[in-house]
């Protein structure tokens, strides 16, 4: 079994002797003409679009530079070493609007007490946070007195209309070289996404093949028309370096964010209180179902929580004395509002696009072979992890979400029906290492 490992792009990189940053990708989609006459224009080595491309984005691409006190330190100004206590993590973002605000992601400014954002002409600026939405790992910051500067807004595309095997470009400050340009096309979308952090994935992730590295992180993945499909923010990866597998949060969801976090600084994700897994034909045959049934088996149910209230049932497990398990009664989720699903991912998905906290779902349930219907109210995702509420409320359970932590600080969470079944890779990391800066 392959030990997987994910450093969730904190593709941030901590830097003190290397200015480098990590490094973005984007993906590719055309709405103005047909990709066609995009790739036509490649012909003969004519990369006059991606030129064109690169002048229309590359004043709306960012470095977010961020300080914050290494936990690990000393209490004092320096360390016994003679270090500084304090670390500079490095990032992307993209201009927002012309007021001044930024996107990027959560993971770049979490902790940080000091943030500076610097454009592509050289000139830098504080910001303050607006707004954060841990769970999707976006942020939106505000730069303070941008004086003069001129702001180049970008351009969101439609990132529901993109294709495998869409060209997409990155930009974004790998490696603390800014404004570097990556191309690549679209791998596949709908991944879902560990958050390493709070135990709920994040659905309908891009991947691509465009270069990402450290520095990346934040930054915009663009179409051939310059426009906004995505942002960067992890990577797979044995070394913490481009292997050609990367994700970015695709526009759509960044766009149905953005509002709530301008206007209270938060966004509630629709939560259902729920774990479980794909029911395998094992499973199905050994429940007298057809061997190719499909659904969601629940095992384990949230205490007071919307599934809970519903009446939705985790599995009832009893042993015999012969060592013996048996599954007595077990609920199998068949459909949401007889949209059919039959992984976890298609639940996590169809609630955060389609659902908002408040919404009433149907829940279709093959209870112990007999159809039932259920009604469930969503609620707010709770403050803490889903793993941690768990564990309080039935720490016996065997079945809860638990993390591993193969990295000091670092959680990937074991959800069930996790098994990344189309990566066929011994590992998957960024593994940064925190450099203090040295005092001169």
């Amino acid at each position: 079994m392959y030990r997987i490992r994910l450093f969730c792009f904190i593709i941030f990189f901590s830097v003190c002797v290397i200015l480098f940053q990590l490094a973005g990708f984007a993906y590719a989609q055309s709405n103005e003409q047909s990709l066609e006459e995009h790739l036509g224009l490649f012909a003969n080595g004519n990369t006059s679009l991606l030129n064109d491309v690169f002048d229309k984005v590359k004043d709306s691409v960012v470095q977010i530079s961020t300080e914050y006190q290494d936990p690990n330190s000393l209490n004092s100004i320096y360390d016994s070493s003679g270090a500084s206590p304090f670390v500079m993590k490095f990032g992307s973002g993209f201009i927002y609007d012309d007021s001044g605000i930024i996107i990027t992601n959560y993971h770049v400014i979490s902790s940080a007490s000091n943030i500076i954002v610097t454009f592509n002409n050289g000139n830098s600026y504080t910001a303050k946070v607006v707004g954060v939405d841990p769970y999707g790992d976006i942020s939106i910051l505000k730069i303070d007195n941008p004086m003069d500067e001129k702001l180049v807004p970008v351009a969101f595309s439609n990132s529901s209309l993109l294709k495998v095997g869409d060209p997409v470009l990155a930009i974004g400050n790998p490696y603390g070289l800014d404004n570097t340009l990556t191309f690549g096309i679209v791998s596949q979308i709908g991944r879902l996404l560990p958050n390493s952090d709070l135990g709920y994935s994040i659905p309908n992730v891009i991947q691509t093949d465009a270069a990402i590295n450290p520095g990346n992180s934040g930054g915009p993945l663009i179409d051939l028309d310059g426009k906004v499909v995505g942002m960067n923010t992890a990577i797979f990866s044995n070394t913490g370096a481009y292997t050609g597998v990367g994700f970015a949060i695709p526009s759509n969801d960044i766009m149905r964010i953005i509002p709530s976090l301008l206007k209270s600084g938060t966004y509630q994700h629709p939560w259902l209180g729920i774990s479980g897994s794909k029911l395998s034909p094992t499973f199905a045959e050994a429940f007298g179902l057809p061997h190719n049934y499909k659904g969601v088996l629940i095992e384990d149910v949230v205490p007071n929580g919307p599934a809970d209230k519903a009446g939705l049932q985790g599995m009832l497990i009893q042993g015999n004395r012969f060592g013996e398990q048996q599954i007595l009664d077990k609920d199998i989720i068949i459909a949401i509002d007889n949209h059919p699903v039959s992984r976890i991912d298609d639940i996590i998905s169809y609630l955060d696009i389609n659902k908002k906290v408040g919404d009433k779902i149907n829940l279709s349930v093959n209870r112990n072979g007999q159809i039932i219907n259920l009604v469930a109210s969503l609620e707010a995702r709770p403050d803490l992890p889903l793993q941690e509420i768990q564990s309080q409320s039935e720490p016996d359970n065997n079945n809860n979400i638990q993390p591993n932590t193969p990295f000091p600080n670092f959680k990937l969470p074991q959800l069930p029906d996790f098994k990344l079944p189309d990566f066929k890779l011994p590992g998957l990391a960024i593994d940064i290492p925190n450099q203090n800066l040295n005092e001169n």
